[in-house]
């Protein structure tokens, strides 16, 4: 199995596991402290993964100011959906949080294509229809 999947489906388990520690933290503890932890937590746990990697943050800072630029915004981007999910997962729970969530990859396709001229196929229009009309039947008839 290509090692791209492994990592796809590593990703998420973890997701999985983390919505569930998140929903049992959120409920006596709010979104915003949440995530100013979970950053400065973050920063300080990959600092030591940083300074012994083959890579430099002269890369990122030489990579070009367009780079530079969306790296900021995917920064800012990342933040607020976490913020969202936070939220979502405090509002909701975790498993209804991550039901409508999961509509994600119709928007990676759908900004793909705005952004970037990549061109979808008829696949992944059948596949976020799935996607919608699953997490529907999961909020409507399961919850």
């Amino acid at each position: 199995m290509e090692s791209g999947y492994l990592f796809a489906i590593g990703a998420a388990v973890t997701w999985g596991l983390l919505y569930a520690i998140d929903q049992k933290i959120l409920y006596t503890v709010d979104p915003l402290p949440l995530l100013f932890v979970n950053a400065v937590i973050g920063l300080v746990v990959m600092l030591p993964f940083l300074f012994f990697s083959n890579g430099s943050i002269k890369e990122v800072i030489n990579s070009g100011k367009i780079n530079i630029t969306l790296i900021v915004f995917t920064v800012l981007l990342g933040t607020l959906a976490n913020y969202f999910i936070f939220s979502g997962i405090k509002s909701l729970n975790a498993s209804a949080a991550s039901i409508i969530e999961i509509s994600y990859p119709f928007f990676v396709v759908l900004f793909s294509y705005l952004l970037f001229r990549s061109t979808p196929n008829i696949s992944f229009f059948i596949g976020g229809a799935l996607i919608f009309l699953g997490s529907f039947i999961i909020i409507k008839f399961a919850a």
